[in-house]
């Protein structure tokens, strides 16, 4: 959700901020927990960076030498009719100071298309051509947008993988990962002709998933409104600075006369001087011949002004060039090199003439692995696993450390790590340091307390620049700290950790994010070791409660009464709350969450074929089936596994008590269900589609060939897609059929718990009782607030056209759409009585949403016994309830 007052308080200055918000002391016991807020804090000197003159950019590179910091940017110029790009180089002193900027020259080429003669243009290696883009032989004169989205390329991960990062001749991540090369250029290494579609060949292993991989592209160029014989390309990749300050990059041009099946790729390796004025570009000749298929994929620069290129594919090969631009053999490497560098994630420049790479194991994508490697000797070193979560965590911006191997960041903070630890360590924590950082586009490595980085911080105020500089511990005072835990901590509350720590003069926040331990192989692991930690004693003040077994937390006494607070609190015991959803969420009559905002989940059906209710039994639904056509379907693309996994949603605290922990499988409701399963398919074949379903699949439910579909209510006016666009009108909220009342339900879409041993739930509850206030309540955008006000607002809209803002703030209004087997259909607002009813539905829910995936486990494997005839329904229910009551009772 976006708030504005997150871009008011965060766009104040972080220097001030971090001495503001750190300055407190005299908390006796409470500061027991004060040295976690001081770990890995750094505060920020903004830098001044220039006018780039665009709307936004990237930096693809950088360098460190002689005392200064080399920035790369790609620049973006998104409301340009053109849709142009072009490359800054950036200077910054080492103190932040002296910032100067110049624009690489890109040397234009002379279209084919154009000159009207092939054999005239795109001359030999060397010479600089005119013009720069993309041709198409019905363009004319065009020269515009190539079609990619600069928006997006600037949002990817932002990263510059590809950024040398060195001190003084030392460079960093090269931005050679495996470049993509443009479509079309799949041909051989000159200028040839054949028969063969240029983009029918396969792309090889590790060329197009690196990580950075953005071709920087000058050129300009529109998809043309019909198909063309001709088609013509020239953009620069590979971008990299030299030990000399000089400039490298591949440009890669492609000609495709579709009529005359004639395919033309080249290869360019360009060079410019340190102010950006361009040097020279020479044709690399003979890359790829018919018989195999290779790419450019790692381009690195030597001390001596040397490049080296890597290529990659059927086999692999060397190529040098000196810094005259005299291009040496292509020399084959081995064939373990080879292996390698089809399966790597990134090179990193060690400045030496040697670089790092990281590469995937090529049997198995998860382990990743660590080497150096000498292209001047074509020698591997020793490989060394990375730890077993380090792709999981999204670490980027790698360089070589001046005390570590590697230098890295992600969205926690900035880390080393040093070959054969089992884990990185953090070095900058974002949130201990008050910065809400998004993402950094480039990291530098000063001295052990320096860092020079490009950020988006909060992604609203643009990008930014600055020098983050370590603060000693002895220098930050005391307060109370609080731990806030989860297994995902998200963006939001991020920034609202941010926000309450710069204001607050008492208590300080820090955060767990759990999902640290994750990793491919173990996905859970961080909510393993988050149950764990809860109940063996080391709870966190504050915490995250989505998906976690909350009942066994509070069956051991460990989570505060937050209905008591809530009353205890001025404000807001005076306010009114959508009361079912707290009773839904209450256990023996005490509320332990804090719940900002909810949805409520049911199945809906044709009321015409229903009937006009919010509840039924197994019974009634079977008795509804067997008066309907034999190939209606009561839910759609339903099987064995995906039945119960419904039933558990809607209906497993029918079958599991939340507040005593009693199981009741074996009964009749249950086994009535395992008797249904049994009719279902193990798994969906062709034959249930057919050759018309997906063709008429939008108009299933108005058509009646299938009559149930499960609904999650997160506004009012978006169930008019499901209620008037997919079943054509007025629907039932009958839920999910079961015994024990309605099979419809609560959910938090988010949820929070204190504690009940916090040494500070003052403080914790100082944080929290933000989410119920109008400030947040009145501000949700996904979600029904749990204000009975505001959601009373919120529902008010329900028959409100949907609307847009202008630039000048005034309202748009627009017609909704609903697509029904390709036919569009223009959706007239949700009725008052429609609203109505839907938050009468709303409000009657009480509910809330169990679902445990242990118990969940033990259905399917005890299940299987009755579904080949080995036991009975009843034998079965049995041994499902026994095994699930002991799991409650060894968990609770």
């Amino acid at each position: 959700m976006k708030r504005n007052r997150w871009k008011r308080v965060l766009s104040l200055g972080l220097v001030c901020a971090l001495t503001a918000g750190l300055c407190a002391c005299g908390n006796g016991g409470k500061t027991k927990n004060a040295a976690l807020a001081k770990e890995n804090v750094y505060k920020v000197q903004e830098i001044a960076m220039p006018d780039m003159g665009g709307d936004d950019y990237n930096v693809y590179a950088s360098a460190h030498r002689d005392g200064y910091v080399y920035l790369m940017a790609e620049v973006y110029h998104w409301d340009s009719s053109d849709a142009t790009t072009d490359i800054r180089v950036v200077s910054i002193k080492d103190d932040g100071t002296d910032v100067q900027m110049s624009q690489l020259e890109i040397p234009e080429w002379e279209s084919r298309i154009d000159s009207d003669a092939v054999s005239n243009t795109e001359p030999e290696g060397g010479e600089a051509v005119p013009y720069s883009g993309m041709r198409t032989s019905s363009e004319e004169d065009l020269n515009t947008g190539d079609g990619e989205n600069p928006e997006d390329a600037a949002e990817g991960d932002g990263n510059s993988e590809g950024e040398p990062q060195p001190e003084s001749e030392r460079e960093g991540d090269t931005g050679g990962e495996a470049q993509p090369e443009p479509e079309g250029e799949e041909g051989t290494g000159g200028e040839t002709e054949t028969g063969d579609d240029p983009e029918g060949a396969e792309e090889p292993a590790g060329e197009g998933d690196a990580e950075g991989t953005e071709d920087i592209d000058t050129s300009m160029a529109v998809e043309p409104d019909m198909p063309v014989d001709t088609w013509e390309n020239s953009n620069y990749n590979n971008y990299i600075f030299g030990a000399d300050g000089r400039i490298y990059a591949i440009r890669y041009y492609s000609y495709s006369d579709y009529a005359n099946d004639t395919y033309i790729d080249k290869n360019y390796i360009a060079s410019w001087n340190s102010d950006g004025s361009f040097q020279w570009e020479k044709e690399l000749e003979g890359i790829r011949s018919e018989e195999e298929y290779v790419y450019i994929n790692v381009m690195t620069a030597s001390p001596d002004g040397s490049v080296t290129i890597l290529l990659s594919g059927d086999n692999a090969y060397r190529l040098t060039v000196d810094a005259q631009g005299n291009i040496g053999p292509k020399e084959p490497l081995s064939e373990d090199t080879g292996k390698v560098f089809n399966n790597f994630d990134r090179v990193i420049d060690k400045g030496d003439g040697t670089f790092f790479v990281l590469y995937y194991d090529e049997n198995d994508w998860t382990k990743e692995y660590i080497a150096t490697y000498d292209p001047a000797t074509d020698t591997l070193g020793q490989p060394a696993p990375l730890p077993s979560n380090f792709g999981y965590n999204g670490y980027n911006n790698m360089s070589v450390g001046l005390n570590s191997d590697l230098v890295c960041s992600n969205g926690d903070g900035i880390f080393t790590y040093k070959i054969g630890d089992e884990a990185l360590a953090q070095k900058m924590n974002f949130i201990n340091s008050d910065l809400c950082i998004g993402n950094i586009s480039s990291l530098v490595e000063l001295d052990g307390n320096t860092f020079l980085a490009v950020y988006y911080e909060n992604y609203e105020d643009g990008m930014k620049a600055g020098l983050f500089n370590y603060v000693k511990p002895e220098d930050i005072p005391d307060k109370a700290v609080l731990v806030l835990a989860g297994s995902y901590v998200d963006g939001d509350v991020e920034r609202r950790v941010i926000e309450f720590n710069r204001n607050s003069e008492e208590y300080r926040i820090v955060v767990k994010s759990y999902d640290s331990f994750n990793t491919y192989d173990d996905w859970q692991a961080g909510y393993t070791q988050l149950n764990n930690d809860v109940t063996t004693g080391n709870m966190p003040d504050i915490l995250i409660t989505d998906g976690l077994p909350v009942e066994n937390y509070v069956a051991k006494g460990l989570l505060e009464d937050i209905g008591k607070m809530i009353e205890e609190d001025e404000e807001l015991s005076q306010v009114e709350y959508v009361q079912n959803v707290f009773d839904a969420y209450s256990v023996d009559g005490k509320l332990y969450y804090v719940i900002p905002c909810f949805t409520v989940s049911t199945m809906i059906g044709k009321e015409s074929i229903v009937g006009d209710r919010t509840s039924w039994t197994m019974a009634d639904m079977l008795e509804l089936k067997a008066s309907l056509p034999e190939d209606t379907h009561m839910m759609g693309e339903l099987t064995r596994q995906g039945f119960f996994s419904t039933m558990m949603q809607y209906c497993g605290s029918d079958f599991v008590d939340v507040d005593t922990g009693k199981c009741d499988f074996d009964t009749q409701n249950f086994i009535t269900m395992m008797e249904f399963a049994k009719e279902l398919p193990e798994e969906l074949s062709e034959d249930y589609y057919g050759e018309d379903y997906w063709a008429t699949y939008e108009s299933q439910y108005r058509d009646g060939r299938t009559i149930l579909s499960g609904m999650s209510i997160g506004t009012i006016r978006d169930t008019n897609y499901m209620i008037n666009g997919y079943f054509g009108g007025d629907v039932a909220f009958i839920g999910f059929p079961t015994e024990n009342g309605s099979g419809s339900y609560v959910s938090a879409t988010e949820s929070y718990a204190i504690s009940s041993k916090s040494r500070n739930k003052e403080g914790a509850w100082e944080f929290l009782r933000y989410y119920l206030t109008d400030e947040y309540q009145s501000e949700i955008s996904w979600g029904m607030p749990v204000q009975r006000k505001q959601f009373d607002e919120m529902a008010g809209k329900g028959t409100e056209r949907p609307y847009y803002l202008n630039e000048d703030g005034t309202k748009e209004e627009y017609d909704d759409y609903f697509y029904m087997n390709g036919e569009e259909i223009k959706l007239d607002p949700l009725s008052q009585e429609q609203v109505e009813r839907i938050v009468g539905f709303i409000l009657s829910v009480d509910k809330c949403y169990y679902y445990n995936e242990s118990i969940m486990n033990i259905i399917n494997e005890e299940m299987d016994a009755f579904y080949t005839g080995q036991k009975t329904a009843q034998e079965v229910a049995k041994t499902i309830q026994n095994r699930a009551q002991l799991y409650v009772d060894e968990n609770r």
